[in-house]
């Protein structure tokens, strides 16, 4: 794939941006400079030169530079370069996604690892790098762009923050619970388990595993074979972004799960990012087992200058285990202050025509099943046409409103994306905007069927 990426028209892109400073595409031999660069830039702070370097960050953009990443490599990056030292004063990147709306799967791009110098800020640098990624992006078929950033930034380059990205549930390791004792033992007690560490050989499972948990969520990335055994074996175990993979067995060495963590403890947590059972197995038997392991595996990576304190689960706004732990114990770490993943459309007609299977089966179970009609949406400046006949969506277009036909609905700006990605629903959008109108009677009904509130829970590659 990054030969393939290397041989396209848009891998020669050099740009004079006057002041000394060209923008151009990163080859592999700038990845040490890169790395470096992004230590310094990412989680650091202080006199710039003099800044402590992020060991994670580092190996992780070795990793994206490396050309052994299964999607991205050095090609993906662009820098910015002083002519006069060689020095790189700003770099980002875009990791090619594959990610999936409903269970329909389409490309997509993730721009990532975002810095400028700070000498060099509010010249407009990440701008012309942007322009670039947008263009990669359209050149390689994506439909979308997210990207996971400081607040309101990221609005200036056409994106809105729609798909919801939270800090996860915690649950403190005094409150795990503890083994059972030999007396609780008889022919009703659960089964045993055991946790061992995830192989390259397991790829076929974590994979077939994750898309059917995916099934819970509306936007979500999608992991084949070769990005497990990459999430396995293949990154640097220094990366921020390498994660222990571990896979659940019963007592008879069958496969029935799996739990990802991080290597180490941060702000004395070790954080699980991914946890799934397999169908038929019993999340209330398997959970408790899992967190003891959890909770032992988190001692263990603990020091004189940091103890285990609690267990934290970024596992989307819905997971079976936030059934399974009540909360309390279980704390939501996002109850009065959440955050989200921005999101860029800049095809909204073609990616609405390509997600019509979707829009038609939702529209197949509600009240509005076989309809047909128009429906005209207004985003003020512009809007969409949406065409249905006999329950099925004939015709996307753009569309913008006029004094005299100013449509059946309207939303402000970008908050339409809201309502695509299930992140509002219709009257949570009405409620939030003076200016959002959700329409009257039919017009109300078939948005709010098109359009549910669904959660999602977005898990890019990087």
């Amino acid at each position: 794939m990054a030969e393939e990426r290397r041989d396209q028209a848009l891998s020669g892109i050099q740009r004079d941006l006057g002041g000394g400073l060209i923008l151009r595409q990163a080859m592999g031999e700038d990845a040490e400079a890169v790395a470096v660069f992004n230590a310094r830039i990412h989680h650091s702070s202080g006199d710039f030169d003099q800044r402590e370097l992020h060991r994670g960050i580092a190996a992780g953009t070795r990793d994206l530079m490396s050309g052994d990443h299964p999607t991205c490599d050095a090609s993906d990056f662009t820098v910015i370069e002083e002519t006069r030292t060689g020095a790189i004063v700003s770099s980002t990147c875009l990791i090619p996604q594959k990610f999936s709306y409903e269970g329909l799967e389409f490309d997509a791009g993730l721009p990532e690892l975002v810095g400028t110098h700070p000498d060099y800020r509010r010249r407009g640098l990440v701008r012309e790098q942007f322009e670039v990624l947008h263009r990669w992006s359209e050149e390689r078929g994506h439909l979308m762009q997210a990207i996971g950033g400081i607040p309101h930034y990221y609005r200036r380059f056409g994106y809105e923050m729609a798909v919801y990205m939270g800090e996860g549930s915690r649950i403190y390791v005094q409150d795990v619970p503890g083994k059972p004792s030999s007396s609780d033992e008889g022919d009703g007690s659960p089964r045993s388990y055991t946790l061992r560490p995830a192989a390259a050989s397991d790829a076929r499972f974590l994979s077939e595993l994750h898309g059917r948990g995916r099934g819970r969520y509306l936007l979500t990335s999608s992991r084949d074979e070769g990005l497990w055994r990459y999430e396995v074996a293949g990154r640097d175990p220094e990366s921020d972004e390498s994660l222990e993979v571990g896979i659940v067995e019963d007592a008879k060495g069958n496969p029935t799960g799996y739990v990802c963590h991080s290597r180490d403890l941060r702000d004395g947590a070790l954080q699980v990012y991914g946890y799934e059972l397999a169908n038929g197995v019993s999340w209330l038997e398997v959970t408790p087992f899992v967190l003891r392991e959890l909770a032992e595996t988190g001692h263990k990576h603990a020091s004189s200058k940091e103890k285990l304190a609690s267990l934290t689960f970024e596992l989307g706004e819905h997971h079976p285990l936030y059934e399974v732990v009540p909360e309390p114990p279980l704390y939501r770490l996002d109850r009065h202050d959440h955050y989200s993943f921005y999101v860029r459309v800049p095809d909204l007609p073609g990616f609405l025509r390509h997600v019509a299977p979707v829009l038609e089966r939702r529209l197949a179970a509600s009240v509005a099943a076989g309809h047909t009609g128009e429906l005209e949406v207004s985003f003020y400046g512009d809007g969409l046409r949406l065409e249905l006949k006999r329950g099925r969506l004939s015709g996307v277009e753009s569309w913008g409103p006029t004094v005299e036909e100013r449509g059946d609905a309207a939303f402000p700006d970008l908050t339409f994306l809201q309502l695509l990605f299930g992140y509002r629903s219709l009257e949570e959008l009405d409620h939030a905007f003076a200016d959002c109108s959700p329409g009257e009677r039919d017009a109300r009904v078939l948005l709010g069927a098109l359009f549910p509130r669904r959660p999602s829970d977005l898990w890019p590659v990087f």
